[in-house]
């Protein structure tokens, strides 16, 4: 038959997870009670304002890195135009590497591949920069 150990030269290791979960336990029941039964001091006034999908307030800005498909969004006229314009030049980029299938492997020596990683170089910074002044 198994028989328990006994521990003379310290604590079991159950006890340091009981007193863990405890402190978890404690942690979970006062931030879900503010959360619940008092949201006004974590919510401002602002987000109760319904939204509109149709009007975007000025002041709202994507991070950086989506600041040029943002001006893309807004240049073309059309939202379907737009998107499947930027689906089509994300389908190139994954292609490139097929589209472009030369021996050379310096760039130097590949016109067409370093007009397209120039070109799109200054497209992506001068949408990001507009998008950012705009």
């Amino acid at each position: 038959m198994y028989k328990k150990p006994k521990y003379p030269k310290g604590t079991r290791f159950t006890s340091f997870i009981m007193e863990d979960m405890l402190a978890i336990f404690i942690f979970l029941v006062v931030y879900f009670t503010g959360v619940f039964f008092f949201p006004e001091w974590i919510i401002s006034g602002e987000s109760e304002v319904p939204a509109d999908p149709f009007n975007t307030p000025e002041h709202i800005k994507p991070e950086w890195y989506f600041l040029a498909a943002y001006q893309f969004l807004k240049i073309v006229p059309s939202e379907v135009g737009a998107l499947i314009l930027q689906a089509i030049a994300i389908t190139v980029f994954i292609f490139l590497p097929f589209i472009d299938r030369s021996k050379e492997k310096r760039i130097n020596k590949r016109p067409f591949f370093l007009f397209l990683v120039i070109y799109s170089i200054i497209i992506f910074v001068g949408l990001t920069i507009w998008g950012a002044q705009s």
